[in-house]
């Protein structure tokens, strides 16, 4: 009787600490992060893991993933190298993580589709899941589709047909002179756009540049010259980071008369490197899925106020948004963090974007979503706000592309796994 009564107390007692005890955390889901974190560039990575962290945040106060486990975002540095890319993305997988984010560069991306290719071929317990945001080569949802890549940007050739769609309904634009980086991703905007050029533009293409990508080319001035020489009135490029900014100096210090029509030449880093008058200057054109002065979605304005808060920039691309939101979304669909599962809860999802449904193509893993061409204007009601200071211009619309005019065919054979 006496030991019942200590076994009793002891349970009792243990019972009673148990309830004093913090809950065990639930084991989270990892997602590797393989941006530049250092070098020419670093500070565009910076940007896009304080996007990601902060949405994995909103995650996280929401309630997590898969039940309450939280996504936790590691990140690794690849400082814009190619060697560097193989090996963060081993060093990702062996440490056990299973789904990996990268977009700054198209050809590290190829670098990743397929390094996963050939792991998970030969690993298909172990199997890894890329998520892309913004390297846009068109390639990677064409002929080089992969099961284990999904894209949360539209694709070069989407861009490029908006901005082509845009130039159209522009009386201004009557003869064009293109410029691009020479790598996969500058060759992709080149080809479509001599294509898009003639279809949806009465303007004619006077020049057509590829120069040595990634802030090797110093002086402009050169390629300023033929601008001047071919009589152009617009320059459409792809050109992103030191390539864009110098160019944009190199414009605007010659008083070319000329305006820009650019995917990356918006980005609020840019705008900062260039200066604003220079971009006024060159009546500074960009697309994108929305911007701050034309969304729809009333969701996005706290959100964009709370990362301005916390991180002093305005929000700019709406798609690191998107692919976080769709990815807990996907996991919860799945019930689990197989990326077998995850890959195919994603394919033919739709989710609320800034300006209407936004559509994962399963056929090629590519989203669609409409987008919009504006124009740099100081006249602007909400100004860009960058390292916490008010550049004092803002974006203008010009013209919204639809969904559907930019959901383009695809090449994409894919093979799925057995």
């Amino acid at each position: 009787m006496i030991f019942q009564k200590i076994g009793a107390g002891l349970l009792g007692l243990a019972m009673a600490g148990a309830l004093t005890l913090p809950a065990v955390a639930q084991e989270p889901v990892r997602v590797g992060m393989i941006e530049p974190f250092s070098g020419p560039v670093a500070q565009i990575g910076i940007e896009v893991y304080e996007s990601a962290q902060f949405m994995a945040d909103r995650i996280n106060a929401g309630g997590g993933v898969l039940g309450g486990r939280p996504l936790v975002i590691v990140r690794f540095d690849n400082a814009m190298n190619a060697e560097k890319t193989t090996q963060q993305v081993k060093k990702a997988i062996d440490e056990g993580i299973r789904f990996i984010s990268q977009g700054v560069g198209s050809n590290h991306a190829l670098n990743i589709i397929k390094q996963l290719e050939k792991h998970n071929k030969r690993n298909p317990e172990k199997s890894v899941l890329y998520l892309n945001h913004s390297a846009v080569t068109t390639a990677f949802t064409n002929e080089l589709c992969s099961f284990w890549h999904f894209r949360f940007d539209a694709n070069v050739d989407m861009k490029v047909a908006g901005l082509a769609t845009q130039m159209g309904r522009d009386p201004n634009v009557k003869r064009i002179y293109m410029i691009n980086q020479n790598y996969a991703y500058g060759k992709s905007f080149q080809a479509i756009a001599r294509i898009m050029i003639a279809q949806r533009t009465s303007a004619e293409l006077v020049g057509d540049d590829l120069i040595v990508p990634f802030g090797k080319v110093l002086d402009f001035t050169p390629y300023v010259a033929k601008i001047k020489s071919a009589d152009a009135d617009t320059v459409l490029t792809g050109n992103w980071g030191a390539d864009m900014v110098r160019l944009v100096k190199a414009t605007a210090d010659a008083g070319l008369d000329v305006q820009f029509y650019s995917i990356y030449g918006g980005l609020p880093v840019s705008i900062n490197g260039y200066g604003i008058e220079a971009g006024m200057a060159v009546r500074m054109k960009q697309i994108t899925e929305m911007h701050l002065n034309d969304y729809q979605q009333d969701e996005l304005t706290p959100i964009m106020a709370a990362y301005l808060a916390k991180y002093g920039h305005t929000w700019y691309g709406d798609r690191q948004r998107l692919i976080w939101e769709m990815f807990a979304k996907a996991l919860n669909k799945a019930g689990s963090d197989d990326p077998v599962a995850v890959a195919y809860a994603l394919e033919g999802m739709t989710h609320p974007g800034p300006n209407g449904e936004i559509w994962m193509r399963a056929e090629d893993h590519q989203i669609h979503f409409p987008l919009v061409v504006s124009t740099l204007d100081d006249r602007a009601p909400r100004k860009i706000v960058y390292e916490k200071q008010n550049l004092g211009v803002g974006w203008k619309t010009d013209g919204w592309v639809s969904r559907e005019d930019l959901t383009l065919t695809t090449t994409c054979d894919m093979k799925r796994p057995t």
